[in-house]
């Protein structure tokens, strides 16, 4: 039978706005599907095993989060190499930019599974997790970890899917396996008794069905992404660009979550202060929602970074500054919803996520999340324009916002923590956001006429 080649979308052609949406539509379901494996899991273990539980799952979140953060930036950056090849119509050259992100991103996976494994007790100490929660959190963090190759064999074929254009394929195969892993939840910790661990275990082998998915589908559907030995020719010029572009976004992502981890653990240390577990539940939850609701902006960004690399490659400046005014158009009203949303429903919202009827949990994620909620529109532009230069190839800029978001993050945790208790939790990410999104936004305007004229200057040669 032959195979029947998939549909995919062109974003040099069309609405711009029809593009970015139809585009970011499934990024934005999927994501909210892997979130949606986050929640069943704080749901159901927060009824089975309670809300300890689920603050142990929090104190070495941001452990996790560095590690799969690189990898998954790793990922992000070779594909927007991937969109350029594909926006240029260049077959062999996108092949063999396959070959070379396979080979780059499982030795980073083996190199980070390794370390994080190794180092799994010395990193708990440092996130000084209390010592009640020290049990669940190394048994989640060790299964987690374990299973990070899986994680990333997925996105790695998601991102390479929506850098052609396909946004919907990993979205079907992303549905499916939540599924499966809201199955697994239960029967792991609900029927086997089987803890965080079981919970992770879930997570795990519904993360791989979504990795095998994707390349069966690849496989029979997709052939311009087929590659063979032939391809796997070493090229130092596109290995240091993949190099460049992967580690660029995955030190963006780094930074970014050793801030995180930071103000993380100072959120830790307040509970062994006096302030108890429930300010750990309160911010996981919290955070949860918060991004929950922002999540739109993340996959506009995602898609907006791909509309600005095939239509780089394709030599449309035009059409790119169509793409970003409508991409803030999108943004700012998505922004506006939910804010609303935050302040009508927050509290509702986390009884419905944690299951918990504990009110000082209740209380103080509802108040980190309205002290949040009205600086959105400047992590929507934050995320827009960070999008953008990354489209555009520029890779210091983004890595210069994220290495201030980890100064600041740090200032937080030293600083702002200690003299004003959860309050410092608070207050630290909107201020970076509001810092650092204006920062990215200058940065545009001022070098709109250079990207034009080095897009004009490629068209002649």
């Amino acid at each position: 039978m032959a195979r029947t080649e998939v549909k995919k979308l062109d974003m040099t052609i069309g609405n711009p706005v029809k593009v970015l949406i139809t585009f970011a539509l499934p990024i934005f379901i999927g994501q909210l599907f892997q979130q949606f494996y986050n929640i069943a899991d704080i749901k159901i273990i927060g009824m089975e095993l309670g809300d300890d539980a689920i603050a142990a799952m929090n104190s070495i979140a941001s452990v996790y989060g560095i590690l799969i953060g690189i990898a998954n930036g790793l990922n992000n950056g070779c594909a927007i190499t991937v969109a350029r090849m594909y926006g240029a119509k260049n077959g062999t050259m996108l092949r063999r930019t396959l070959a070379h992100m396979i080979v780059v991103n499982f030795a980073a996976v083996g190199l980070f599974t390794s370390i994080g494994l190794f180092f799994t007790d010395l990193l708990m100490e440092i996130m000084k997790v209390p010592a009640s929660l020290y049990g669940d959190a190394r048994v989640y963090l060790t299964f987690i970890l374990c299973g990070m190759v899986t994680t990333i064999a997925y996105n790695m074929c998601a991102a390479v899917l929506r850098s052609v254009g396909d946004s919907r394929t990993p979205l079907y195969f992303l549905i499916f396996s939540s599924i499966v892993n809201i199955g697994l939840d239960c029967v792991f910790v609900m029927v086997l008794d089987w803890g965080v661990g079981g919970a992770a275990a879930a997570t795990i082998i519904a993360q791989a069905l979504s990795a095998a998915l994707c390349f069966v589908y690849i496989y029979r559907k997709v052939p311009e992404l087929h590659i063979s030995s032939e391809d796997f020719v070493f090229d130092g010029a596109l290995l240091r660009e993949l190099l460049a572009m992967g580690f660029s976004m995955g030190l963006i992502t780094s930074l970014v979550s050793f801030g995180s981890a930071a103000v993380s653990r100072a959120n830790n240390a307040l509970s062994e202060a006096g302030w108890g577990n429930e300010v750990l539940t309160a911010n996981s939850s919290a955070r949860r929602i918060d991004g929950l609701i922002m999540m739109p902006m993340s996959t506009l960004g995602t898609a907006l970074s791909t509309f600005v690399s095939q239509n780089r490659g394709a030599g449309n400046f035009e059409r790119i500054s169509k793409g970003i005014r409508s991409a803030l158009l999108i943004g700012g009203g998505w922004c506006a919803m939910g804010i609303a949303v935050i302040y009508a429903m927050g509290g509702f919202l986390v009884q419905l996520i944690t299951d918990t009827e504990n009110p000082e949990i209740i209380k103080y994620a509802v108040y980190y999340m309205r002290i949040n909620a009205p600086f959105f529109l400047a992590l929507m532009v934050l995320l827009i324009f960070r999008s953008v230069l990354q489209g555009f190839g520029k890779k210091l800029v983004p890595i210069v916002t994220a290495a201030a978001e980890l100064v600041l993050k740090f200032f937080a945790a030293a600083v702002l923590v200690p003299h004003f208790g959860f309050l410092g939790i608070c207050v630290a990410e909107p201020a970076i956001w509001l810092i650092t999104g204006v920062f990215v936004a200058i940065v545009y305007v001022h070098n709109m006429k250079r990207f034009k004229y080095e897009i004009k200057e490629r068209q002649a040669i």
